[in-house]
């Protein structure tokens, strides 16, 4: 690429991001957007991970559908043909004009999610009475990005592909439907999950380059670049559908091919006084931890999702307890409950050093709440988070403590198993 092109990208990224950030919808998103962060991060107790995550799932779902539709906006040139624009004359209709006029939308769309996360950490910070840390925030737009860029491309290229806004409508719609549906859809399908970040981040590009492709061939007929940006296409498709059959085929979805390690965690049953169900678990560098790991001292075993505050709230107590009896042998260990990986990445900095944080990453194998269909959990009985579960060192499940309101029994029952010992 020549150095005029360069600034004509950057020109053309600069005019797009303009014309976004003057847009009237996209000013009361902002403002919309920052007033419901703002609510719910000045909750008293609210933890820098937890107003991070909550952003991040207001930022992932209710941007990403406006998204979309800025994204579709973006489009207009093919829809309206439109003649071309003086910024783009050292380009005429290439390929690189798409692409450029598309990452101008999606800056902006960024841009308002650093706001968001700025209001949010503030709000906490100041209102809601707890330390203020930088790495969830930080870590809470980067994670963003990927989903955000992904609905951006989904507006952008509809949009332009089927020449009507009804496109970016259908694509607004499913991406609303998504998370109201995820117990009956399979894994592969939600592309809002970080774990699965290839797929997103390829499907999105590919999608850019098929519009860039068809832009070309409509604008100027052109014929060497157009078929460039047509194989790049066809390329990022393919490994688009291959980074998918790696999603199915992994056994972390029990709705498309079980797991038997997953399936045999979720077939064991907890009783007190018997063996505690094992497991294998990824903690938050990707490391498999077993409860075997732990034989020899006594372990408590705690489940928790952030989608309800009050759980994640009790990852405190948990580090106070550990603290507290770390020197008589204890292990704290929270399992989170969570489709998102991007929660393990969030919390894992959150300062509880003393509580390993594992992730639960098997789907679809319970019926009920939202955190109760992992194997873990089905195998543990759990109705409800947060939920406790002490262990002795000889690996015997000693006691449960269903619910926030029994955790106030966790300290006792800890006293008396170690006075028994």
């Amino acid at each position: 690429m020549t150095w005029p092109e360069l600034r004509a990208s950057a020109a053309m990224i600069r005019r797009e991001h303009q014309l976004a950030c003057r847009s009237a919808a996209f000013w009361a998103m902002v403002a919309l957007g920052s007033l419901l962060v703002l609510w719910r991060a000045t909750v008293p107790g609210t933890s820098a991970a937890l107003a991070a995550y909550q952003t991040r799932q207001t930022i992932v779902l209710g941007v990403g559908v406006v998204a979309i539709f800025l994204g579709g906006a973006a489009a207009r040139d093919r829809r309206y043909a439109v003649s071309e624009l003086v910024l783009a004359k050292p380009w005429g209709s290439s390929p690189a004009l798409v692409v450029t006029r598309f990452l101008g939308v999606c800056f902006s769309l960024l841009g308002a999610t650093a706001i968001m996360l700025l209001v949010s950490g503030v709000g906490q910070a100041v209102l809601g009475g707890t330390p203020w840390r930088p790495g969830p925030y930080v870590v809470a737009l980067l994670v963003s990005a990927i989903p955000i860029g992904l609905a951006t491309a989904l507006g952008f290229s509809l949009a332009t592909l089927f020449t009507t806004p009804l496109a970016s409508g259908i694509a607004a719609l499913y991406w609303v439907v998504i998370p109201l549906t995820r117990a009956h859809l399979p894994m592969a399908f939600d592309v809002t999950l970080w774990q699965d970040w290839p797929k997103s981040l390829l499907l999105g590009a590919a999608l850019v380059s098929l519009t860039a492709a068809l832009y070309a061939r409509s604008a100027r007929r052109e014929g060497g670049s157009g078929r460039r940006a047509g194989w790049t296409a066809a390329l990022l498709f393919a490994a688009a559908l291959a980074a998918v059959l790696v999603v199915t085929a992994r056994g972390d979805d029990g709705l498309l091919e079980p797991d038997p390690v997953l399936s045999a965690m979720a077939s064991q049953v907890a009783v007190e006084d018997r063996g505690a169900p094992g497991f294998w678990l990824t903690d938050s560098e990707g490391r498999l931890v077993g409860l075997s790991d732990f034989r020899g001292g006594p372990v408590v075993l705690a489940f928790w999702g952030p989608g309800a505050p009050h759980s994640a709230r009790a990852l405190t107590l948990l580090d106070e307890v550990a603290g507290e009896f770390q020197q008589q042998g204890l292990a704290c260990i929270a399992v989170l409950l969570d489709r998102d990986a991007a929660a393990m990445r969030l919390f894992g900095g959150e300062g509880e050093d003393g509580v390993l944080l594992l992730w639960d990453r098997g789907r679809h194998f319970g019926d009920g709440m939202e955190w109760s269909d992992s194997p873990l959990a089905v195998s543990y009985g759990v109705t409800a988070v947060p939920t406790a579960f002490l262990i002795d060192q000889k690996g015997t499940l000693v006691a449960g403590l269903h619910g926030e309101s029994n955790l106030h029994r966790l300290r006792p029952a800890i006293l008396r198993l170690l006075g028994e010992r």
